[in-house]
């Protein structure tokens, strides 16, 4: 058993629960911004190839594991993709080494839209945060990715 405060673990539980439909908000603002019939699994699909991107531009990023990073189901990310092509926000080929491998990566008007999103999310956050300790700043973000990681390492299939 832990030695966690329960009324600490409630409260967290109330913020989360306050923070949810703020969040589901944004993404589905986000969303709309790359593409007005986006949702939330295309989305998502989207965010990983982009972030792959930015990330590891050296790397190639194939449909197997864009799937596996996604945790959906391949025929999910197979129907995402191919409305993602549709709508101009990815490319999809055939890898030069491995006629059987389909290399994915954003387009540039995808990665427009992903740098003005992110332009406008930091200057939301600076606004927020502008009474804030820097340090209470760089606190809150190592504990959530720490907090993050965390769920998803126990969630993963």
């Amino acid at each position: 058993m832990s030695n966690v405060n329960g009324s600490a673990l409630d409260d967290i539980e109330a913020a989360f629960a306050r923070l949810a439909p703020a969040v589901k908000g944004r993404m589905a603002a986000n969303a709309r911004s790359f593409h007005p019939e986006l949702r939330g699994a295309g989305f998502s699909v989207l965010r990983a190839v982009i972030l792959s991107a930015v990330r590891h531009p050296d790397q190639e990023l194939t449909v197997s594991e864009l799937g596996a990073g996604c945790h959906m189901d391949k025929s999910v990310v197979s129907r995402q993709l191919k409305d993602l092509k549709q709508w101009g926000l990815i490319q999809v080929e055939r890898s030069e080494h491995d006629a059987r491998v389909y290399l994915v990566s954003p387009t540039e008007i995808a990665m427009q839209r992903f740098r003005e999103i992110k332009k406008n999310a930091r200057e939301e956050y600076w606004d927020l945060f502008a009474e804030w300790d820097p340090k209470d700043v760089s606190e809150l973000a190592s504990l959530l990715l720490r907090f993050s990681e965390q769920v998803e390492e126990r969630f993963r299939d």
